[in-house]
């Protein structure tokens, strides 16, 4: 018989976490959310939460053996108090667990602080001339005695103003697309790195920027992986933080839409709650709909990475559909409280521009569209 019920542990865990959101996260939201500094003082409580660890080595505090649907159930959860701080499992999920496959030294030098939320890291892909195309990078990682000499720019980064480490992903000379591509853990502090903040129109506390690497060296220690290979890893695992980063949105709509909610029962208007009149009442229920479909394509993603099936068009499905549902339901959320909603002493819109960036993050929904469109041709055409 097929279950969608979580564990008595995960149960538990998300009961904590919620307790969290709602009575730590959600009160200061506003005022984090409209600055673009780092929170390292509620990163510092998500360590201690074990929060940061989830899927991580147990020897620096993890909890071992990857758990998508912890992590998925983490992101959601932290997301009702505050969509930005919800982004360090998923993102830490993404760039964490490649770190380590790396080095003793990589392991030694960055887990443990990341795990405890002391420090933070990046990953680095896109760049200004690839974008969705993450195959086309120009980044080069030239071989030298010792290790290589990194050079190129990478855009749109979340947390390079503040990550420790970022992991960089160049190609050796004269490779093409998917070839060639090495990940290298690189400190920020590092002779050559220099970092341009990019302020966008939400998401300010996750450092969004451009790093450019000028002839930057790093060590043989530093290559995270199978050199050469480092294309078709990266890919792996954002087929694990997309439906990550898709729940996590779907968090921020829930909380939404349980405000309208609640204002639609005490809100009069023609001499009654305006939950009674069907404008609104079908808004909630639609919303409500969409958004406990889109929350367990999510969880289905996620279920088929922890059992080990292929889950690469379901995970871009969780990609570019549920960030849109969230979305409209924030929206929706919007317009049921009218003026108020509008309003910047009120969380709706400050949500609504922070969900937008996941629009594009990890992936426009054309892009992820055509990984869908491609799984599914070539099924029929077998």
């Amino acid at each position: 018989m097929i279950s969608f019920a979580f564990t008595d542990e995960q149960e538990a865990f998300k009961t904590t976490l919620r307790d969290f959101a709602q009575n730590e996260l959600a009160p200061g939201y506003p005022d984090r959310a409209a600055k673009a500094d780092f929170p390292f003082d509620v990163q510092k409580q998500l360590g201690e939460l074990g929060v940061l660890g989830i899927g991580l080595p147990e020897e620096f505090g993890g909890t071992g053996d990857e758990d998508p649907i912890l992590l998925g159930l983490a992101a959601e959860t932290l997301a009702y108090g505050d969509v930005n701080v919800a982004s360090a499992p998923a993102l830490l999920g993404l760039v964490g667990s490649q770190l380590a496959k790396g080095s003793r030294e990589v392991q030694e030098k960055y887990l443990p602080g990341l795990i405890a939320g002391e420090i933070t890291a990046a990953i680095a892909l896109t760049e200004p001339g690839s974008g969705s195309d993450a195959s086309a990078l120009r980044a080069v990682a030239r071989p030298v005695s010792g290790g290589y000499r990194l050079s190129g720019e990478k855009t749109a980064i979340s947390l390079a103003c503040s990550a420790a480490v970022t992991l960089v992903y160049a190609r050796e000379p004269g490779s093409a697309r998917s070839r060639g591509v090495t990940g290298f853990a690189v400190p920020m502090d590092a002779e050559g790195v220099t970092v341009h903040h990019m302020p966008g129109m939400g998401c300010l506390p996750l450092g969004w920027g451009s790093i450019h690497f000028d002839d930057v060296f790093v060590p043989e220690s530093a290559v995270i992986g199978d050199p050469g290979k480092g294309f078709q890893a990266v890919m792996n695992h954002f087929d694990f933080s997309r439906a990550a980063l898709g729940v996590m949105c779907l968090g921020a709509a829930q909380a939404s839409l349980d405000e309208a909610a609640r204002y639609a029962t005490v809100r009069e208007t023609f001499g009654k709650k305006i939950s009674e009149h069907q404008g609104v009442s079908f808004q909630l229920a639609e919303q409500a709909t969409y958004l406990e479909a889109a929350r367990w394509l999510c969880y289905r993603a996620l279920w088929l990475r922890e059992t080990g099936q292929p889950h690469t068009a379901l995970a871009s499905m969780s990609k570019w559909w549920p960030p849109m549902v969230a979305k409209d339901a924030i929206e929706a959320a919007m317009r049921i409280h009218g003026n108020l909603g509008y309003a910047t002493e009120f969380p709706l819109q400050q949500r609504y521009r922070d969900v937008m960036a996941y629009l594009v993050a990890d992936g426009t929904a054309e892009i992820q569209k055509q990984i869908i469109a491609k799984e599914l041709l070539a099924r029929t055409a077998g």
